[in-house]
């Protein structure tokens, strides 16, 4: 074989090859700061771009779980941030609230509206495109239609309250809301502009039992983060968390299901260090997730 021959078979063999190879893996990773309660705001993009994360959740900086309280988030800080956030080319995906949309009571009611709209101006300042609340409990003194009928008529306030910005109210299934058919019913009839859910399986399953295909199929149309955390669950709606990859959470299936129907959204790692200090440091836990992602089919 003589060296033309040689280089235009070589090439073609290459060519070949690459068409038939494994696709690159183009995942969108995002972390919850949930997972580093330690770090300043500066740290957590650093670490974000160090690991290979393209975006973040903000669920507290340092001591201040609500961050509408935190120095970090004063006003005078907002053009740093949005500066940090380019510079390190890593997004400020969702601002994680703690409100709950179950409260029926004027004052309680009205508080908690109050500071998701703060937190809905916050994100339209900083370009940031979701915030999260949560659902949360069905009051046990009224009946589960009730509480329904509160959640969806508090929800209502804040799409209304979002018109005009760009920002979505995204609800996360927890507490007595997780089932995804009344997850369904909960979103049904709104306007999609300013709507959306993310989707923690580990916190659903713990309670419902249900599948990641009944989830997915039910509730896809709204998905608008996939939230992953690893563990076991045990009896009695208890759990423990593990790494990436080491506990029983069927995330090889999840990932299947959500690339087979061309998802293009986050893929969020919420690993919960601030409520359970016990758990392995972000240093160890970030780059496991991000390691598994990478390597995962």
């Amino acid at each position: 074989m003589n060296r033309k021959t040689f280089l235009q078979t070589s090439l073609g063999f290459l060519i070949g090859s690459q068409a038939f190879s494994k696709p690159k893996n183009k995942r969108k990773l995002c972390f919850n700061t949930l997972a580093c309660p330690d770090w300043s705001l500066r740290e957590v993009f650093e670490n974000a771009q160090k690991y290979g994360f393209k975006a973040i959740e903000i669920r507290g900086i340092k001591g201040d779980v609500d961050i509408l309280n935190s120095p970090a988030f004063e006003p005078s800080k907002l053009s740093e941030i949005k500066r940090m956030s380019k510079d390190f080319d890593v997004k400020i995906l969702n601002l994680n609230s703690s409100v709950v949309l179950h409260e029926y009571e004027s004052e309680k009611r009205n508080k908690n509206l109050d500071t998701a709209e703060k937190y809905i101006d916050l994100a339209q300042e900083l370009g940031c495109p979701f915030i999260r609340v949560f659902p949360d409990k069905f009051p046990k003194e009224k009946s589960k239609e009730f509480a329904l009928d509160t959640i969806k008529s508090n929800y209502e306030t804040l799409i209304d309250y979002c018109k005009g910005s760009k920002v979505k109210v995204l609800l996360d299934a927890h507490g007595d809301l997780v089932w995804s058919e009344d997850l369904l019913k909960m979103m049904q009839g709104f306007d999609k502009k300013h709507i959306g859910l993310i989707w923690d399986f580990f916190n659903m399953h713990l309670i419902t039992k249900e599948s990641p295909q009944k989830m997915y199929e039910t509730l896809k149309n709204y998905i608008e983060i996939v939230q992953i955390k690893d563990g076991f669950f045990k009896p009695n709606n208890t759990y423990e968390y593990t790494l990436t990859g080491k506990g029983e959470a069927p995330i090889a299936e999840i990932l299947r299901i959500i690339e087979s129907e061309k998802y293009k959204g986050f893929i969020s790692f919420e690993w919960e260090k601030r409520w359970h200090p016990e758990l392995p440091n972000p240093e160890e836990a970030l780059p496991k997730f991000v390691e598994f992602m990478k390597n995962s089919f």
